[in-house]
């Protein structure tokens, strides 16, 4: 146990993502009856949040990756802001939440979806690799699908009922898995100083 862990904060970030959305996919099953009480805007805000951390330390953005400039982390820390007024006062950035949310969902997974399969060094490259590198076109693909399925979804209430919302959330969640293991796994396969 107090071995150092080979995770990278990457991967540590994806799990939290899957924990979460795995957590909330469960949960929505007793909320949509109304055993357990719930506040959509803390929700989205923890989201938020979450997202920010990864934008913040890793330049990784929802529409791609970009350099960690200063401009960079003061909209991560912004994003962050945002996220917890509406953790800590649900209702006051209750449609503007939802909104920020369901956008960065839905365009964040149509333009990583794009870049997956029309980047010369990704999926044309890895599909062409047996093993690890397929497994993470799978799991990428996974993601971003999930990813605009949700976020249309979070953009309009009301489309689909609560319990196949649930059921996109927990297949989001396993995929957030499959994808920390997949990135993983080829870290330890193709370290960064042999790239080719």
């Amino acid at each position: 146990m107090r071995a150092e862990s080979e995770l990278s904060l990457e991967v540590v970030i994806l799990i939290v993502f899957g924990v979460f959305m795995l957590l909330f996919g469960l949960l929505l099953f007793r909320i949509q009856t109304g055993e357990l009480p719930y506040a959509p805007d803390s929700t989205y805000g923890l989201f938020l949040v979450i997202v920010s951390f990864q934008v913040i330390t890793m330049g990784k953005t929802p529409f791609g990756d970009l350099r960690r400039s200063w401009a960079v982390i003061v909209l991560g820390v912004c994003t962050a802001i945002v996220g917890m007024v509406a953790c800590f006062i649900p209702g006051l950035l209750a449609e503007p939440v939802r909104i920020l949310v369901g956008i960065l969902l839905s365009a964040g997974g149509v333009a990583l979806l794009v870049q997956l399969f029309f980047s010369e060094d990704k999926a044309r490259v890895w599909l062409k690799v047996p093993g690890a590198l397929q497994h993470l076109t799978v799991a990428c693909g996974l993601v971003y699908v999930v990813s605009i399925v949700l976020g249309i979804i979070t953009l309009l209430p009301g489309i689909t009922t609560d319990t196949v919302t649930a059921v996109f959330l927990v297949i989001y969640g396993v995929g957030f898995f499959y994808l920390s293991w997949s990135i993983q796994k080829v870290g330890r396969l193709y370290p960064p100083g042999e790239a080719e």
